[in-house]
């Protein structure tokens, strides 16, 4: 019962978050996907737009603008597809060594951070200028970080692993539980 108890009290003090170093590939390539996922609405609005100037200009002027079932030709379609390639291939890459620590330091979420030879998990509360204001967690004790001081942090990222070894855990101690009551 002892053990059962004890291994309880793990599961619930437990946490699915854990805390990554931060990686600027990565981060690159988030804000990539990011800025990608928001480029390819708008180059979906943009090309129904030139769809439909294509059919404005191939229109007969006599004919009323309800009633525009104007096919466009392929060789339109695929040169409206090249462009839209074009313009996919002409973004500009972030490089990593230009990311600025007050970009990805962001308020009101948890990071570790390394400064002065002492690591501080702290909630980030704002930018004041190169000043990072954080209180520390579990106290009310705000302190603060110049920009340069900081050597290193982590980031507080959730857990999928965790997470789901955690949720089988629990219903493994629940079945337990089931069983034993039921014996």
């Amino acid at each position: 019962m002892k053990t059962t108890s004890i291994i309880l009290s793990i599961l619930l003090l437990s946490s699915c978050y854990t805390y990554q170093t931060f990686d600027p590939e990565e981060y690159v390539a988030e804000m990539a996907k990011n800025t990608n996922h928001s480029a390819n609405s708008n180059e979906r609005s943009r090309s129904k737009a030139n769809i439909s100037d294509l059919r404005r200009a191939r229109q007969n002027p006599n004919q009323n603008a309800a009633s525009s079932s104007v096919e466009i030709s392929k060789e339109e379609v695929e040169a409206l597809k090249t462009k839209q390639q074009a313009n996919i291939e002409d973004k500009v890459a972030i490089d990593p060594s230009t990311i600025k620590l007050t970009d990805v330091i962001k308020t009101d979420q948890f990071y570790k951070v390394d400064s002065q030879g002492k690591e501080y998990t702290i909630e980030a509360k704002q930018w004041k200028a190169d000043t990072l204001y954080a209180v520390v967690k579990g106290t009310e004790k705000e302190l603060k970080f110049h920009k340069n001081d900081i050597s290193s942090f982590k980031i507080r990222k959730f857990s999928k692993g965790k997470s789901d070894a955690l949720t089988v855990a629990a219903y493994a101690m629940g079945g337990v539980a089931a069983f034993l009551l039921l014996k």
